[in-house]
């Protein structure tokens, strides 16, 4: 294609039928013809291995993403295709080598899709800090080994190739117009029917908006997609007809497509997260509540546009979202209007100009929104085990655990005692997934979403043929975040606990804890543990609810965890517990207690905003997702 081009360009330029087109230069301050002052220095990309405050050259991001995947035993790297200029598209996966979580679960998959439009430099440098994140911490016993752990990653850290090294060749350069710039520095399109000059006016406008490209609305938006080459929205001959778009779903492929569970495509600019609703409700909600986990990360710095079902543009989140019926964003990066935010003069198109000074922070804010959203999709919420342990913490008296058997988990007693009443005890809860945010190793509010403890247990049951319960003092407890956890920090609870004379074992037909918290992400406790939760067509299959309902996708009070069982339905109604409940029991002497508020205060946030059609009125009539 490339030799073919440029003995049209020779033909062309011979028989005078070439046109040079006109160039335009941004500049800090400097004013004059053909300048484009932006009030802030224009970022220059650096060869460089390691983050920088500022952006990095496709080269230079390139060599890093090969050195974490040769460094790293959790990091694979996969040619998944080729450009029009025949550069090789890679992704990375980013997982450990066993397919299944360690709660027993069969792993689910989510795929991140970077550097679409070439002149949204924001992309892939926040998609490589994701991964330079997960490279950096893969033994945090925290999120990032949580991650890796329990998900199948895949990134693709930048789709547009051959546009995006485009627009790094000509950093200050752009071509057209000073107000609506389409080559060099603002080229947005793939390279298809087009040359590496500026100098040559007739291509400069061609290539295909691989955001537009897909199915299952491709074609349909005659406001915003568009059949003419030279349009900035062309959507290329037909879906995925661009080799880019055949990559992007060759990396679905390699993240098994049918375990898909999550998907985000990275852009910029106007600080919003997009979803397209579709005919399932389920997955329509359950996006809304994900979209809320990823902005409560940055204290909702982001907003959440969802469209209505049945429409769209070709974008490649509709694609995912229809296709596989999952959770699937487009993100639009800071800034939310202009380059005046950060102290610019607010021209045209200069919100796709993020300053230099700006990039660290930025990559730390979009990895800490994604890997909370990742953190939500991975897996629901279960109590693993129980334990009670002496006073001490050196005897074991009871253990009860949840383990994995083929598709489903049996309870198993690992250790048999009885608890007797005016004795001091430690009781022990460990879940599935690290349960709270921690800020530098310290716990911490996610705002609007969940606060350190977020806990209330009780001890409940059948005594002499009456409902009884005995509420334990969850303020006298604390998640383990410098030791005594299982796996990950706050995957643990530790509690001490004092049972009052009244208490009788001999007594008790039925004896069960009742643990009412939920995860980080507001996600409530799956009740059923042995029926193991996976995403089905838009929703969480055998993820039961207070009643038992295994499709309401909420979770709800768990109480499987039987020191006693008599074998009765754990959802069945009973009534109200007789004698009246018991006052909280006190601590043991010589216990402290940790901090936080007891009871569970959030409640999720659903089906949020309105489709926000002036986007492209407001902020320029080229940004379009």
């Amino acid at each position: 294609m490339n030799t073919v081009l440029c003995l049209l360009l020779v033909l062309a330029a011979s028989f005078g039928m070439q046109a040079y087109a006109q160039q335009f230069e941004y500049t800090n301050t400097q004013v004059g013809e053909g300048l484009i002052p932006l009030g802030y220095p224009v970022p220059i990309p650096v060869d460089s291995l390691t983050p920088i405050d500022g952006f990095r050259t496709y080269q230079a991001l390139h060599l890093r993403h090969l050195q974490m995947s040769e460094q790293s035993a959790t990091i694979t790297r996969a040619q998944i295709g080729n450009t029009e200029y025949a550069r090789s598209i890679w992704a990375y996966t980013l997982s450990d080598s066993n397919n299944h979580t360690e709660s027993g679960a069969l792993e689910g998959a989510a795929l991140i899709n970077g550097g679409i439009h070439a002149r949204e430099w924001q992309s892939p440098e926040a998609v490589t800090g994701y991964m330079e994140y997960l490279f950096d911490h893969a033994n945090d016993n925290y999120i990032a080994q949580y991650l890796l752990e329990n998900l199948n990653l895949v990134i693709v850290p930048v789709l547009n190739i051959d546009g995006f090294i485009q627009t790094q060749r000509f950093p200050k350069q752009v071509t057209e117009s000073a107000t609506t710039p389409r080559d060099g520095r603002m080229r947005r399109k793939n390279m298809r029917d087009t040359d590496e000059s500026l100098v040559t006016a007739f291509d400069n406008l061609n290539g295909v908006d691989l955001n537009r490209n897909n199915a299952p609305y491709w074609a349909t938006n005659s406001q915003r997609s568009s059949g003419n080459v030279s349009s900035l929205v062309h959507h290329g001959s037909g879906p995925a007809s661009e080799s880019e778009i055949q990559a992007l779903h060759q990396a679905a492929k390699l993240a098994k497509e049918d375990r898909l569970r999550f998907y985000t495509d990275t852009h910029s600019f106007t600080q919003i997260y997009f979803t397209p609703f579709t005919e399932n409700p389920r997955r329509n909600d359950i996006a809304g509540r994900v979209a809320t986990v990823m902005r409560a990360a940055n204290n909702f710095k982001y907003d959440y546009g969802p469209s209505a079902a049945g429409g769209g543009i070709g974008a490649t989140d509709e694609y995912f979202a229809n296709t596989y019926q999952i959770p699937a964003y487009t993100l639009e990066i800071e800034p939310k209007t202009s380059g005046a935010e950060y102290g610019g003069f607010g021209v045209s198109h200069d919100g796709f100009i993020l300053p230099g000074s700006e990039v660290a922070r930025m990559r730390k804010e979009t990895t800490m929104a994604s890997l909370s959203g990742l953190y939500a999709m991975t897996e629901v919420p279960v109590l693993m085990s129980a334990q009670v342990w002496d006073a001490s913490g050196e005897n074991l008296v009871l253990s009860l655990r949840w383990q994995a058997e083929s598709q489903s988990r049996v309870l198993q007693t690992l250790q048999s005692g009885e608890l007797s009443s005016e004795t001091d005890y430690q009781l022990h809860l460990t879940f599935n997934k690290p349960m709270r945010w921690l800020e530098n190793g310290v716990l911490a509010p996610f705002p609007a979403v969940s606060e350190p403890l977020d806990i209330a247990i009780k001890l409940a049951g059948i005594a002499n043929s009456s409902p009884v319960e005995w509420v334990l003092d969850a303020e006298d407890g604390e998640w383990r975040v410098s030791d005594n956890y299982h796996r990950y920090k706050t995957d643990t609870f530790v509690l001490p606990m004092r049972l009052p004379s009244a208490f009788n074992w001999q007594s008790h037909s039925l004896l069960f804890l009742e643990i009412d918290t939920h995860d980080f992400a507001g996600q409530k406790l799956d009740t059923n543990p042995a029926t193991i939760p996976d995403w089905v067509d838009g929703g969480w299959q055998n993820y039961e609810d207070a009643t038992g309902n295994a499709s309401s996708d909420q979770g709800g009070v768990a109480k499987a965890m039987r020191f006693i069982d008599d074998g009765s339905d754990m959802y069945a109604t009973s009534p109200p517990p007789s004698p009246p409940v018991t006052p909280p029991l006190p601590p043991s002497a010589d216990t402290t207690g940790g901090g936080g508020s007891a009871g569970v205060i959030f409640v999720l946030i659903g089906l949020i905003g309105i489709w926000r059609t002036a986007i492209s009125k407001s902020y320029g009539e080229d940004k379009q997702n």
